[in-house]
């Protein structure tokens, strides 16, 4: 904030600009005299010398501000997050949501006001319909267009998809606030992992089974052999 006082204006007799802010809870303050200018007038040269100084002041401070809180956006949980919720950013938590008796997992997406300030529920994005995997790409990828996110730091939350144990954890703790999230919530969220260990199984009861295929028939043309010799 810029604020300008006229001789006799301040109580300690101050002529020209003073500069305020406040960034993380500590106030900063400039001064830019204009005692000495020929008049207070905004056409002296040291007037508009000094008001130009201000605004530079004002805006670097604003930018630092931005660049403050934008850290702690992309870096830090929201204050207001509640325990076991959080991903490390704001605006983006793991959830359970009640759905009549069910109860369903996903990552949750703080959104900004409509266009007429009115407030926006969150955007869930479950484990139903696609894998695990799939459900965080598109979580963080709606979460870096809602809140302007750079490309730096969404590509590197795309690389930190969380255990899917985050789920487990979330939902022995909502148990012990007084809720009543079944061990089945959970399956959409495994689906993913169980493939995957289904996939690598696979091979093995493959070759298990060939193996056998090949001791089965040694085992006849064994027995055929024996009985021709007899």
């Amino acid at each position: 904030m810029i604020e300008y006082f006229a001789p006799g204006e301040h109580p300690r007799g101050f002529v020209g600009f003073l500069v305020t802010a406040r960034i993380d809870g500590h106030t900063r303050k400039a001064t830019f005299s204009t005692r000495t200018a020929s008049s207070q007038d905004k056409s002296n040269l040291w007037v508009q010398y000094q008001w130009l100084s201000a605004v530079g002041m004002d805006l670097e401070w604003k930018i630092e501000k931005r660049e403050r809180h934008y850290q702690r956006f992309v870096t830090s949980d929201h204050p207001d997050t509640r325990p076991g919720r959080g991903l490390g950013v704001h605006g983006l938590t793991a959830a359970f949501y009640a759905s009549g008796d069910d109860w369903i997992p996903a990552f949750s997406v703080a959104r900004n006001p409509d266009v007429l300030g009115r407030p926006q529920a969150d955007r869930r994005f479950t484990f139903e319909h696609a894998p695990y995997s799939a459900v965080w790409r598109d979580a963080v990828m709606f979460w870096a267009e809602e809140h302007a996110i750079e490309d730096i730091d969404r590509e590197r939350l795309l690389t930190r998809t969380p255990e899917p144990a985050l789920f487990s954890a979330l939902r022995r703790r909502m148990n012990d606030e007084g809720n009543d999230v079944p061990t089945e919530a959970l399956s959409s969220v495994y689906r993913e992992q169980r493939d995957a260990l289904a996939a690598t199984r696979a091979p093995a009861q493959v070759l298990e089974a060939a193996l056998m295929d090949d001791l089965n028939d040694w085992q006849r043309r064994h027995k055929k052999h024996g009985e021709s010799a007899a």
